[in-house]
């Protein structure tokens, strides 16, 4: 495969400018460099000798060439880099499609790939790990609960840096079967004093960006093959080696073999990863090339985030290999006169994460060939109000408890929304953010109580004691209560985030669905639920059920048009509803 490689050389004067190969392709011996642009808010356009275009570098790297050469990053090798290589000029020989097309290829085919750190690295702990290390086998936990304690007041961890936020890095990384972390700027320790619940915030700040790598770690893992009870031991040695060690070869000391496995789903585990990116089509043009056979539509850079996403689930490969479930239905939100159109997902327009761009839709990979087919679940269906309030909380929680499939519901949920609990900065800033707190405290348990022991359930309720009490949600009006369970709400039953299901609002309503199976709890299009008879109501299953819930749908034309959806049924109420199909 054709591409662009370059090296740092320096003039007789002593100055260093970029030499570009003049002929390259991926079976050449070279480095690839992995980095964070930085912010539009703070990188600077430059003028780099050897290269054509202008190169905008972030603050850490405005001696771009000095430190590349460095021994420890380049010296004097070929290598790969966004900055340098990725030629968009119409003179270019290899069209930019093409050489976006080529980025998996490139970090795979690499002989390292180097990631380079910005951010500020305490090296007193970095001392402090190593001595460990070397004593011997460290005891995961003990570690750990050590390493939060020095984040309460030193913040300057490896893991903090933003190269474990960005989408393109996260590509970068699982591409990548050897990877050395370059710290470009460490510092001494730098503590400082805290309050309770500033200790407190900082503490599940650091837990955060802890979860973060980690999950990232797993994800790696799992891309180049290992499986997820291999995966979880081998995690805190992976971590280890990430982190403190700033080297890894995971094919070598994990018996792995180079990615991607064939059971890696690039599409739920890029979402999960919650990451970002400063265009929106690189949602779509990051992680849908992992995906065998699928191709960039021509004019691909022109078109908007939702115009590439929709192609994208279009496409015969993917359509071929990933079941692609709506989780919000396009009828939900903006029903369309073409009845197919309404049990696509509906799409946001421009996402703040790659969490918010695959929030709609579940993806997994396709274990049956036969195409999607709805049957209408017999006997009538009405459309309730639920209380939203404090008094009906309870029994909006025996709704969900009775005919719900909480696991599938949990496994769904999105990692930045509300029902996971861990955001903590809001907490004590605002009365909203305890609120929603509060709500993942009511309904998260009622998953977690069928595996956790009663004392461990006990640790779980009581996590906030010593910092922080609910005492103050009594005295916020109903009015703001109800808004936040239902956006809560929404978040639980379609697994988003809160913009999401901010959005989801403006046109649908929350509701309970009675049905002769019993309650189920679903979202249904405001104003079909307002317009249409109830005589057009009905309620379908297709395929994919078990990720997305059942349809609320409305007969138009003796089709059905799907309006809404409901939470996915535990087993009783689908053993039920199966009987009844049969019959």
């Amino acid at each position: 495969m054709d591409i662009y490689l370059v090296r740092i050389c320096e003039l007789p004067g002593g100055s260093l400018y970029v030499d570009r190969k003049s002929h390259a392709t991926t079976d050449d011996e070279y480095i690839a460099i992995s980095h964070v642009w930085g912010t539009p808010e703070t990188i600077q356009k430059s003028t780099v000798d050897g290269i054509p275009w202008d190169v905008y570098l972030s603050p850490g790297k405005q001696d771009i060439l000095s430190l590349l050469r460095r021994d420890d990053v380049c010296g004097n090798s070929w290598f790969w880099m966004d900055l340098f290589c990725l030629d968009q000029s119409e003179l270019s020989s290899v069209k930019i499609a093409d050489q976006l097309m080529a980025i998996p290829s490139i970090y795979k085919c690499s002989r390292c790939v180097k990631v380079l750190i910005e951010s500020s690295v305490c090296m007193e702990w970095q001392e402090v790990a190593f001595r460990a290390f070397e004593r011997g086998p460290i005891d995961e936990e003990s570690f750990q609960e050590e390493e939060l304690a020095h984040g309460r007041s030193c913040p300057h961890f490896l893991f903090a840096d933003p190269w474990f936020d960005r989408l393109w890095t996260r590509q970068e990384g699982l591409y990548a079967c050897v990877l050395d972390f370059i710290v470009l700027n460490p510092v001494p320790c730098k503590r400082h004093n805290r309050d309770l619940t500033s200790a407190w915030i900082a503490h599940g700040t650091l837990l955060t960006y802890r979860f973060r790598a980690e999950t990232f770690l797993l994800d790696k893992l799992a891309y180049h093959g290992l499986q997820p009870s291999r995966a979880e031991g081998s995690l805190f040695s992976l971590y280890f080696d990430v982190v403190y060690r700033h080297h890894v070869n995971v094919t070598l000391a994990y018996d792995c073999e180079p990615g991607p496995d064939p059971k890696y789903n690039p599409i739920m585990e890029a979402w999960r990863s919650q990451r970002c990116t400063t265009k929106t089509r690189d949602y779509i043009l990051a992680v849908f090339p992992d995906i065998d056979g699928y191709n960039l539509p021509v004019g691909a850079r022109k078109m908007s985030f939702s115009e590439l996403l929709l192609n994208a689930i279009r496409q015969p490969a993917v359509r071929a290999n990933f079941q692609i479930a709506p989780k919000i239905p396009r009828g939900m939100v903006s029903p369309s006169d073409k009845d197919i159109e309404n049990i696509l997902p509906w799409l946001t327009d421009i996402p703040l994460n790659i969490g918010q761009a695959y929030d709609t839709f579940a993806a997994y990979r396709r274990t049956s060939k036969s195409e999607i087919r709805n049957s209408v679940i017999p006997g009538n269906i009405a459309l309730e109000d639920i209380d939203i309030s404090r008094s009906g909380l309870d029994i909006l929680k025996d709704d969900w408890q009775r005919t719900t499939d909480i696991f599938r519901h949990v496994a769904l949920v999105s990692p930045s929304g509300p029902c996971t609990g861990t955001t903590r900065q809001e907490v004590t800033s605002n009365d909203t953010g305890l609120l929603r707190q509060h709500l993942a405290q009511e309904f998260m348990p009622i998953a977690v109580s069928q595996y956790l022991r009663q004392e461990e359930m006990h640790a779980l309720e009581l996590r906030t004691k010593g910092v922080l009490t609910f005492d103050r949600i009594r005295d916020i009006p109903e009015e703001a209560y109800g808004r936040e369970l239902k956006r809560f709400l929404v978040c639980l039953i379609c697994g988003t985030s809160l913009p999401t299901a901010d959005e989801v609002l403006e046109k649908a309503d929350v509701v309970r669905v009675s049905t002769p199976y019993g309650p189920l709890l679903g979202i249904i299009h405001r104003e079909t639920r307002w317009t249409i008879e109830k005589s057009r109501l009905m309620l379908v299953c297709g395929q994919t059920w078990d990720l997305q819930g059942f349809y609320i749908g409305v007969r138009v034309d003796g089709k059905m048009s799907a309006r809404g959806r409901t939470i996915i049924p535990n087993s009783s109420v689908w053993d039920s509803i199966e009987k009844a199909l049969k019959t």
